[in-house]
Parts: structure tokens; sequence; C-alpha cells
């Protein structure tokens, strides 16, 4: 059993416990409960749901195209209707869309109720259940809405992993590999070895480590005020990709191919070393991109990436490798110099893109 993390917050402190078994710890918890689940989890595990009253949940379907305000304040109907008060917990299940939804709707229903978190995909233990922060769509446009409202705990059991899907699997591994580029080079040259598929009682140390970098950076800015926008790193090209394909790849999977494209800009801009870019290319090659993306409209994702809320004029805080392995926040200027670095880009990596 791994051992658990506290969180230090400005709002309050929370912990993830990592635990054996979540039916266990479901049936501990004690008081009035409302529960929000990911369809999918409740399906997969509809027995150790089954001494709930079905009135008590709130069922999810966890698509991109329900990340949004409706859903949001579907939810909090939901809350009315129940009588839910102060006193109440929302217990949720699933991963990152069910957790923003959750996350959004008790921050703003009775100013404040307090939410328990058992996150079941890959993406979520490893990244998005520690931080309070939640993101809800408009329209085409990610996370244009948000606030920042931690569980009161995180309960992690790395066996909801096993019922992953080979692409929900890996759509964890994009964060997992961004928190091992920026920890000690062991961290990085153990995931190198790896296959894969890791079994969950390897994942769960992975999980850790990866979780015990992130509250380093968070408890030293928790709301993104500066430093905490390196865990951007990623995620810039990623959404505009998401957007590009309208959803059609994975958040993590374009997160992946985000982080391809900042170590390419990275090393054009002689922040890091050719080698590194290389190295780090192929472990994504080896061991998370299996399909060709087509990308035939490189201007048009250019223009998405000038959506992107940390945008400022004309000028991107873009989050970037620098020859420490140290994760800064490097300027860059959207214009047609950056526009041919993004071509060149594409066409040196063909096996990935075809612009």
């Amino acid at each position: 059993m791994m051992e658990h993390l506290d969180i230090h917050s400005n709002l309050y402190d929370y912990r993830v416990s990592f635990i054996d078994d979540f039916r266990t710890t479901l049936a501990q918890l004690g008081g009035e409960l409302v529960y929000v689940l990911d369809w999918n989890v409740y399906r997969l595990y509809e027995s150790a749901f089954a001494g709930i009253e079905r009135q008590r949940i709130f069922f999810m379907d966890p698509v991109e195209e329900k990340k949004n305000m409706y859903t949001v304040l579907n939810l909090i109907s939901f809350f009315q209707q129940l009588g839910v008060r102060k006193n109440w917990k929302v217990i949720c299940f699933g991963g990152g869309i069910t957790q923003d939804i959750a996350t959004m709707a008790s921050n703003l229903f009775l100013r404040n109720v307090d939410w328990y978190f058992f996150p079941t995909t890959l993406l979520s233990m490893c990244d998005s259940c520690i931080g309070g922060k939640c993101g809800i769509n408009v329209g085409a446009y990610k996370n244009q809405i948000g606030v920042f409202y931690p569980p009161k705990e995180i309960f992690i059991d790395a066996h909801f992993i096993d019922t992953l899907s080979p692409a929900d699997y890996l759509n964890g591994w994009g964060e997992i590999l961004k928190f091992s580029l920026t920890s000690d080079a062991a961290f990085y040259e153990e995931l190198k070895a790896e296959s894969s598929y890791i079994p969950c009682e390897r994942i769960t140390y992975y999980i850790h480590r990866g979780l015990a970098e992130k509250k380093k950076i968070i408890e030293a800015d928790e709301f993104e005020s500066d430093l905490r926008r390196v865990l951007n790193y990623g995620h810039t090209f990623g959404h505009a990709l998401e957007a590009y394909t309208k959803h059609a790849i994975a958040h993590g999977t374009a997160v992946i191919w985000g982080i391809d494209v900042a170590n390419y800009l990275a090393w054009k801009e002689g922040l890091i070393d050719e080698s590194l870019y290389l190295d780090v290319k192929a472990l994504i090659k080896r061991a998370f991109l299996t399909e060709e993306m087509v990308i035939d409209e490189p201007h048009t994702v250019f223009d998405l990436i000038r959506t992107d809320k940390k945008v400022r004029g004309n000028t991107l805080s873009f989050a970037m490798l620098d020859r420490k392995s140290h994760l800064i926040v490097h300027p860059m200027v959207l214009d047609a110099s950056l526009y041919r670095k993004f071509c060149d880009y594409l066409e040196t990596t063909h096996d990935y893109y075809r612009a």
C-alpha cells in the first residue's frame, strides 16, 4: 500500500489515500450522501452500488459534449429536488469530465457542499484529482469557465485501471511522462524501461510519483498565478488538436502529441538539446502514439492556439522544458515565424502527421 499524500491548500488541506478496494471505503462513508457516477463505472461495478437508493445517484455520460454549464445546472437541479443541504457529502466516481461537473456543481450549490472523489481513469488518478481546478467548455472552446474547489479526500484504487480500454489507459500516460521529465533522471529512465502496459500493482508507484511532483507545484502556486502554469506543458497544442478533431482523439493522447510539439519548439528556441527532443520522441513513438494523425489544415490548428487562455495580446506563454529538465514558461509571439516552425515540425514528423 502506498503512503498517503497530504495536500496543503489555501482553502483547506486534503488527503490522497491509496486504497485496496473502493467497496470497503464506500461502505464506511457516513452521513447524508449523494452520488455523481460515470455511467460506465456503474455498469461495470453495479453490484458495488446495489445498496444505494437510485434516486440519490446522478448518472454522467462522460463525453466532452456534456462538459458544459447545461450539465452543471442539471446536477444542481438534481441536488435541489433531492433536498441536498450543506451538511451532505457529494461522492463522485469517474474520470476528469465527471470530476469537472461535480467540482463546479458542488462549489456553486449553497456556496459549497463538501465532495469526495474516487478517480477511475489513469488520467484522473495521476493528475487532475489534486489541485482543485475544474474547467467547463463553452461551445468549441475548452475550459473557458472554472473554479478552484478541491475534494475533501481522494481515494485511489488502481484496480479500476484493469477495466480501461487501451485508449483510455494511454490517455493518462501523457501526464506521467510530463512529471517524469521534470523529476529526477531516474524517474524518466524507469519509465523508459517499462512496457506500454503496466499492471496496477506497479502503476500505483508511478501515480504516486507523479502526484508527489505535482504536489510541489500546486502547493507553491495553487491558483495558477505563475509557477503552476508550467503544468500546461503539452496542453497548448493538445487542446487545439482536440478542438480541430472535434474531440475525436482523447485528451491525454492530444497532450502527448502536444509534449512532442513543445519539445520540438524548445529545441528550435535553443532551450533543450536535439538529443533530448529525439530521446523523448522515441519513447512517445514506441509507447504511446500508435496511430497516424492527419492534419490537412495546419493554419486552422494555429488559429485555435490563438484562442488559448494563456494568450496575452499576440503572445503565448508556452510551457517548455529547459536544459536542466525544468519546466519554464517561455513567451512566444504568434507570428509567421512560429507558424513556419509549426509547419516544419509537421513535415519532419510525417509518420505522426500529414499536412
